[in-house]
């Protein structure tokens, strides 16, 4: 009884994958990605070889006006010279010293000093926190 058994569990295992279905899906699969292959290579070469619009020669009326002075207000003539001076600007406050404000006795002091100064003394004190408010108990009584 034992072998009835034992070729019976063979025989129902073998029928658990479709070899055919499975190996037909492969095949499929795999003429589905040669054929979506060949047809995007097909268009991009369609595409490589047509005339581009965009290197058309300019009428000469065009020409002329693409090298005429464009109407005021004109962009500027060297548009990093405000951003380099600006940088400068930035960087000699960061490196200076001078007031912030006099009456109350506020100044600037460059960042490399304001860092000697901070490794030196450490960081000020800080305030201590307010204890959180105690929540009133739930209604009905805790459980």
């Amino acid at each position: 009884m034992e072998s009835t058994e034992h070729g019976r569990d063979a025989a129902q295992r073998s029928r658990d994958v479709d070899l055919r279905g499975v190996l037909l899906t492969g095949f499929w699969l795999a003429v589905g990605t040669i054929a979506s292959a060949a047809f995007i290579g097909g268009l991009l070469w369609f595409l490589g070889r047509s005339p581009n619009h965009a290197d058309k020669r300019l009428s000469s009326l065009v020409a002329a006006n693409l090298q005429r002075t464009p109407p005021e207000p004109r962009l500027e003539a060297n548009p990093v010279e405000p951003r380099v001076r600006m940088q400068a600007e930035e960087d000699w406050v960061l490196q200076s010293y001078g007031w912030v404000d006099e009456k109350t006795g506020m100044v600037r002091i460059p960042i490399d000093r304001a860092m000697d100064l901070m490794a030196e003394r450490g960081l000020p004190p800080s305030k201590p926190m307010a204890a959180a408010p105690a929540l009133p108990p739930p209604p009905g009584g805790a459980r």
